[in-house]
């Protein structure tokens, strides 16, 4: 009778971590610790409820509680591992990966994270490897496709771009996370209805997403065509190694130096006018914070 008011208690603090009813979630997970403080799990939920918050100090405290208690608690593993990550601190994340593989070989999650670092980083072929074993994994998982696909839009193998984006979109068409992949796709070739397109189903799905609304204005801006021009050659250096863009920019600013001059004044004014102006659109004035 105990078990199954215990799962019972646990089963309602999941529905509410579903629901978004975070704050309350927290009181029950607070009130099941106190019940049943030797059970990892009461842990781990909690550490997942504070990640969802954002507050990552209390994340990853009690994620380590939960390990404490129990050292290979999947779900303490995966918020410890997703919050060193949101707080971008990929050093700590790939050593907390390379954890979490030994004691989760066949956990997909840990590759895409893995793959992501690397896209951070501009090792996009290592990003390739670490989302193909990903997807080895996990064939259906429309978000590991459609960062996928967008990799292989930056390496310019289109044909296997558009492939993985239509499977994404096949597999789960209201997936807010995988359209914003796929809109980064469709902006790396070149095409920015398409991507606004995607950006426009993104917000649809998830409006309170700063992140999404950061990238719909962007995307706007890159509707129009004189902005487009400037964003040839950045396409471009996005692609290569630090060191041949360091080596680029030298060159160009000592052969062509008032060329470059006039290019970045031009680049900076199409910037904000193009940006002013979807915010008029938009918000109904020039300057706004997100």
């Amino acid at each position: 009778m105990n078990e199954e008011a215990q799962y019972a208690q646990f089963l309602r603090i999941e529905q509410l971590y579903e629901w978004g009813r975070l704050e309350e979630a927290i009181r029950e997970t607070e009130n099941y610790i106190q019940q049943y403080p030797e059970d990892a799990d009461g842990y781990a939920t909690l550490s997942k409820i504070y990640l969802q918050q954002d507050d990552f100090k209390k994340a990853l405290h009690w994620s380590l509680e939960a390990l404490r208690k129990d050292p290979e608690n999947e779900v303490a593993w995966a918020t410890r591992v997703g919050t060193l990550y949101t707080e971008r601190k990929y050093d700590e994340t790939m050593t907390a990966i390379q954890e979490a593989l030994t004691l989760f070989p066949e956990e997909g999650y840990y590759y895409f994270l893995e793959g992501n670092i690397y896209n951070q980083r501009g090792d996009f072929k290592k990003a390739k490897e670490a989302f193909l074993v990903a997807l080895k994994i996990e064939p259906s998982n429309a978000m590991y496709l459609a960062n996928y696909g967008y990799v292989e839009s930056i390496l310019g193998n289109q044909e296997l771009a558009l492939q993985a984006e239509e499977q994404a979109l096949q597999l789960d068409p209201e997936n807010p996370t995988a359209f914003m992949y796929l809109a980064w796709a469709a902006n790396e070739r070149g095409d920015y209805a398409q991507a606004l397109f995607y950006l426009e189903s993104a917000v649809r799905l998830k409006p309170d997403s700063q992140q999404l609304r950061e990238e719909y204005l962007e995307i706007l801006q890159k509707q129009y065509k004189v902005y487009q021009w400037f964003l040839v050659p950045a396409r471009w250096l996005s692609k290569v190694k630090p060191i041949v863009l360091f080596i680029s920019w030298f060159a160009a600013w000592i052969l062509f130096k008032p060329l470059v001059i006039v290019f970045l004044i031009l680049y900076v004014a199409a910037h904000w006018t193009t940006k002013m102006i979807v915010n008029v659109k938009v918000f109904g004035k020039p300057f706004v914070k997100v």
